[in-house]
């Protein structure tokens, strides 16, 4: 089967993206309303997807603590583009290597989602999609890493997950829609960029049936 997936998934990243209207079935309502600002960092997040007990599985980090806005959330393997960085792509790779001791020589890159405003750290982050072959041997880094969350893609695709939470964040009452993972609440920005891969991958699934 992963053959097969795997192929789908790369040519239908070429094709036109659920783009912002999927994110945005996951974006909190916030009261007020924060308007975007101009010159916003970049940045890139790895979604992996490899073999595990027999499906294609992907990872998420639970951050540690410090002293910065996406302090102990869920996200993606990522960070912010450096100088030396040729592009996110690049950055994608790099970070999440860091972060989780994979070695990017081992990824083929499939494709890249819609790129995601973050506004509370004024940064665009570009998601890209990677796949190796075989189950890696992560090794975090545990100055930003707490733990890595494993998912199986068929249960990310399952509607169950999907949930809602009210949040006070800095004073600021919000209504969060997100995902209940491994008895994390995942939102915000992760969220928005789960959403556009989850309507992908079935898409994809529903393809090779």
């Amino acid at each position: 089967m992963n053959p097969t997936f795997i192929k789908y998934l790369k040519n239908r990243l070429k094709q036109k993206l659920p783009g912002s209207i999927s994110q945005n079935r996951m974006a909190a309502k916030r009261t007020p309303e924060i308007n975007p600002s101009r010159g916003a960092d970049k940045a890139g997040v790895l979604i992996l997807l490899f073999p595990r007990k027999g499906d294609l599985s992907t990872i998420l980090i639970k951050r540690s603590e410090y002293p910065g806005p996406h302090s102990g959330q869920i996200s993606f393997p990522g960070g912010k583009t450096e100088k030396s960085d040729i592009s996110q792509i690049e950055t994608a790779l790099r970070e999440a290597a860091e972060e989780t001791g994979l070695d990017p020589d081992l990824i083929s890159v499939l494709g890249t989602l819609t790129p995601l405003y973050i506004d509370v750290s004024n940064i665009e982050v570009l998601p890209v999609v990677g796949y190796t072959d075989r189950q890696p041997d992560f090794l975090i880094d545990p100055v930003e890493v707490k733990y890595l969350i494993q998912i199986s893609l068929k249960r990310l695709t399952d509607n169950s997950l999907r949930t809602e939470k009210k949040l006070s964040v800095n004073g600021i009452s919000i209504n969060a829609p997100g995902f209940e993972i491994r008895n994390e609440f995942i939102w915000g920005a992760t969220a928005m960029i789960l959403s556009e891969f989850k309507e992908i991958v079935s898409d994809a699934y529903r393809a090779i049936q």
